[in-house]
C-alpha cells in the first residue's frame, strides 16, 4: 500500500459543490465543513489495501476523505472505501470512532448503506469499507431540476423515513443529515418509479469529528457548507439532541426538495443557525413563490420544522404512515392530474402528482408495505407500526442526557462521599458540585440534574447518568456515591466510560441494572461485575464484550434481562443460557444466530420476552423449538428468514401477544395468513428502541436508562 499527499494541486482544491462526495459511490458524504488543510490520502490503481482489498479507481474527493472503488481480493466483491482525511491521535477519538463504527456496522436494512469493515491505516487515518452503490445525491437532482414533485418527494422520503426509523430503534443517531447523504439509485428500467433511497453513513456522522470540528472552526471560517441549514435548534445551541434532531433535519431537506431552497439560509453559519432558533420558517407555498402544495404536506413539513422537540414527530414510523396516507390521499384526488411531475424549476402552480402514479411503483417491498397496511386497517390492525401500547414505550424509555452546554468544563470533585441520611426528614441527602455531574433517573417521576443540594426520600429507586465532562474529570466518580445509593447506572454511549470508570464498579454493590450499551466494555471489565451480587439487568450490545466473557460471569445465573445484541461468540454463552432459572428477557440482535442456537435458547423455560432480529440463518426450523417457551409474549423475528407456515408452531404458546415479523411476511396473503393461526397475537415489522417489560425485572422500574 502507498499513501502519499497528492500532487495535483487543482484536484485538493476543488470543491464539494465540483466533485461532491457521495455522487456515484456508497457510503459517503459530502464535507460539512471546510477543514484546516489536511492531505488526503492518495492510492493508485492496483493497490492492495490491508491484504484484503485492491484499488480500482478514486471515485470522491472533498474535505472530509477520500473515497475508492475497490474490490475483495478473494471474493470479488465491490465495496466503496473512504479514507478519512483526519487523523486520530489519541484514545479518545480511537474510542468514539470505534464505538460508532460498531453502531453503524449493525445496522442491515434495505435503504441503508451497510458499513462492512473498519479501522486505522498507516499513519492513523481512519478508514470504512462500505457497500458500493451507483447512483446520485437528493442535493444533486434539487441542483439538476430546481426542486422535485411531490410524487418523487414522497416515494423518497418514505423510504428515507422507514430508515430513519430502523436505525433509531437500534440506538442509532445520524446528527448530521443532509441532502448530500440522501442517495437515489435507479432500477433497472432506469425510470423514477424505480428509485431505491439509500442513506449514507448512518451511525458514523461523529466519528469524522463532525460536532467538535463545527464547535471549534464556527467563527473561524463563517462558511457554511452543508450542516447548518439542517440541523435542529437544539444541536445549534450545543444541547444534547435526541432522535427528533434526526427529524427536524429530515425536515429541512423535504423543504428543500419541494422549493429547491433549505428553510434558512443566512450570510455565515452563525446566521443560519440563529434562523433555526428564533425564525419561523416560510410555508412552502410562500418558498416557491407560489405553487399550491396539498395542505397536509404543508402540516407535514411545519411539524417536522417545529422549533421544540416535544412538537414535532415523536418517532420517524408516525412520520412515515403520515407520508403514505397522504400519498393515497393524493391517488383518489381529481385536482391531481393535470400536474408538475417533472419539477421543473417554475412551471406552473400546482405540486400535486398525476392520478395513476404509486409511491413505491417497481418497490417490492415498499408495494407489501402499503399492500399490508391497507388490508391490516379493514381488520382494524396497525402492523407496520408497533402497537400503541409499544409506541409509548418506546417514548417513554428514550434514554434521558442531560441538557447543558458541550465542553464546560467538569468541576473538581472532592474524594468525600455525596450523600448522607437525614433521620429527622427520612431522606437520604446528596451534596453535589455547582455544576451537573449527570442526571438522576427516577422511576415513575421526573428526573433531576445532579448539581448543588439533592434530596431523595428513603427508599426511593436511584438511576444515574453521568456526563461525558464528569467522567473524563473524574474517572473514579463513581466511588463518590455509597454502596447503596444507585440502583441503575446508565453509561450508555458515554465515551468518558472506559476501564478505569468501570474500575469502580464493585464498590457499588447495591446495583441491580448496569447498562453500557455502545460504550468501550470489554471482557476485561466483566471482573468489575463479580462483586455485584444484586446485578440482574445487563445491557452489553455493540460493547467489546464476547460470549465467552460472558459464559465466565460469577452471577450469570442472576440475571433476570440481558441484552448481548452484536456480540463475538455468543455460542459459548447460549450453552450457558439453560442454567440461567429467572432469565426472563433476552436480546440478541445481529449475534449470527441459526436454528441450533434455537435449541440452546429453547431450555430458558421462563423466558417472557424474545428479541432475534437481523439473524439472517434462523429459518422456519428454529420455530419448532421456540414451540417450547410456554411463557413467552414478545418475540422478534425481523430480519429472519423465517416462514408463515413456520409460524404456525408458535400457536402452541398460551400467552404470546406481540411479534415483530420480517418485511418478506407482510403481503396482504402473507398476514393473513399468520393472523388465521395466531387469532390473538399483534403483529408488527419494527421493534421497540428498548424492551423491559416490569416483570422481567427483580426491582420496581418504571423510568428510563433499560
Amino acid at each position: 500500500m502507498t499513501e502519499k499527499p497528492s500532487t495535483n494541486q487543482e484536484k485538493d482544491e476543488k470543491s464539494e459543490d465540483e466533485n461532491p462526495l457521495g455522487s456515484g459511490v456508497g457510503g459517503t458524504g459530502s464535507s460539512t465543513w471546510l477543514e484546516e488543510t489536511t492531505t488526503p490520502v492518495v492510492l493508485e490503481p492496483g493497490t492492495i489495501v490491508l491484504d484484503k482489498y485492491r484499488v480500482v479507481e478514486l471515485v470522491g474527493l472533498g474535505g472530509m476523505g477520500s473515497v475508492f472503488r475497490v474490490t475483495h481480493v478473494h471474493f470479488g466483491t465491490v465495496f466503496a472505501l473512504k479514507c478519512l482525511n483526519k487523523e486520530q491521535p489519541n484514545d479518545q477519538t480511537w474510542r468514539r470512532f470505534q464505538n460508532e463504527a460498531k453502531a453503524a456496522h449493525i445496522l442491515d436494512h434495505p435503504n441503508l448503506i451497510k458499513v462492512h469493515d473498519f479501522g486505522l491505516l498507516p499513519g492513523r487515518r481512519p478508514y470504512f469499507v462500505m457497500d458500493f452503490v451507483d447512483g446520485t445525491t437528493v442535493a444533486d437532482e434539487v441542483q439538476r431540476l430546481g426542486r422535485l414533485p411531490v410524487k418523487r418527494c414522497l416515494r423518497i422520503f418514505i423510504q428515507v423515513a422507514f430508515a430513519i426509523a430502523y436505525a433509531h430503534e437500534n440506538g442509532v443517531i445520524h446528527r448530521d443529515l443532509k441532502s448530500s447523504n440522501i442517495m437515489v439509485v435507479k432500477g433497472k428500467a432506469g425510470e423514477d418509479e424505480e428509485e431505491i433511497v439509500k442513506i449514507v453513513d448512518f451511525g458514523i456522522a461523529k466519528l469524522t469529528g463532525v460536532d467538535e470540528f463545527n464547535q471549534q472552526t464556527l467563527t473561524k471560517t463563517g462558511e457554511i457548507f452543508g450542516s447548518p441549514l439542517y440541523m435542529s435548534p437544539e444541536q445549534c445551541m450545543g444541547l444534547a439532541v435526541d432522535l427528533r434532531s434526526d427529524l427536524y433535519s429530515l425536515g429541512c431537506m423535504l423543504y428543500e426538495a419541494l422549493t429547491g431552497a433549505p428553510p434558512f439560509f443566512g450570510e455565515s453559519a452563525l446566521a443560519t443557525m440563529m434562523k433555526h432558533q428564533s425564525e419561523p420558517p416560510l410555508s412552502l407555498k410562500q418558498a416557491s413563490m407560489g405553487i399550491d402544495f396539498p395542505k397536509e404536506l404543508e402540516r407535514i413539513v411545519a411539524k417536522l420544522l417545529e422549533k421544540d422537540p416535544n412538537n414535532r414527530y415523536q418517532n420517524a414510523s408516525l412520520l412515515a404512515a403520515d407520508l403514505i396516507q397522504l400519498e393515497s390521499q393524493l391517488k383518489n384526488d381529481n385536482a391531481a392530474s393535470g400536474t408538475v411531475a417533472a419539477g421543473e424549476r417554475g412551471s406552473g402552480k400546482s405540486a400535486y402528482v398525476e392520478k395513476t402514479s404509486a409511491i413505491f411503483a417497481g418497490n417490492p417491498i415498499g408495494q407489501s408495505i402499503i399492500g399490508a397496511v391497507a388490508f391490516l386497517a379493514g381488520m382494524g390492525v396497525s402492523y407496520f407500526l408497533l402497537h400503541n401500547e409499544l409506541e409509548a414505550e418506546r417514548v417513554r424509555k428514550r434514554p434521558i442526557l442531560i441538557q447543558s452546554q458541550p465542553r464546560i468544563a467538569a468541576p473538581a470533585i472532592e474524594e468525600k462521599q455525596f450523600s448522607h441520611f437525614d433521620p429527622a426528614t427520612r431522606e437520604r441527602v446528596f451534596k453535589f458540585p455547582k455544576n451537573a455531574i449527570g442526571t438522576f433517573i427516577f422511576s415513575g417521576h421526573r428526573d433531576v440534574n445532579c448539581v448543588d443540594e439533592k434530596r431523595v426520600k428513603d427508599g426511593v429507586l436511584i438511576g444515574f447518568n453521568p456526563t461525558y465532562e464528569a467522567l473524563n474529570k473524574n474517572p473514579f466518580l463513581l466511588k463518590n456515591f455509597a454502596p447503596n445509593d444507585l440502583t441503575l447506572l446508565y453509561l450508555s454511549k458515554n465515551e468518558a466510560a472506559v476501564s478505569r470508570v468501570f474500575s469502580s464498579l464493585p464498590h457499588l454493590t447495591g446495583l441491580k441494572a448496569l447498562n453500557v450499551r455502545f460504550s468501550d466494555f470489554s471482557d476485561a471489565d466483566l471482573k468489575y461485575l463479580d462483586p455485584l451480587s444484586n446485578l440482574s439487568y445487563l445491557d452489553v450490545t455493540a460493547t467489546n464484550v464476547t460470549g465467552d466473557g460472558l459464559a465466565r460471569m460469577k452471577y450469570l445465573n442472576k440475571l433476570t434481562s440481558l441484552h448481548a445484541s452484536s456480540v463475538q461468540n455468543i455460542e459459548t454463552l447460549l450453552e450457558r443460557v439453560g442454567e440461567i432459572p429467572r432469565l426472563y428477557l433476552l436480546s440478541l440482535h445481529a449475534d449470527s444466530l441459526d436454528d441450533d442456537s434455537l435449541k440452546e435458547i429453547s431450555r430458558c423455560q421462563n423466558m417472557k420476552v424474545l428479541s432475534l432480529g437481523m439473524n439472517h440463518k434462523i429459518t422456519g426450523k428454529g420455530m419448532q423449538y421456540l414451540a417450547n417457551l410456554k411463557h413467552l409474549r414478545y418475540l422478534d423475528l425481523s430480519g429472519t428468514n423465517v416462514t408463515v407456515q413456520s409460524l404456525e408452531a408458535l400457536r402452541q404458546l398460551p400467552n404470546l401477544k406481540n411479534i415483530v415479523i420480517p418485511v418478506a411476511l407482510t403481503s396482504p396473503h402473507a398476514v393473513a395468513t399468520i393472523r388465521k393461526a395466531l387469532p390473538k397475537v399483534k403483529l408488527s415489522v419494527s421493534s421497540p428502541e428498548t424492551l423491559a417489560p416490569a416483570d422481567c425485572l427483580d426491582f420496581d422500574w418504571k423510568g428510563e436508562g433499560l
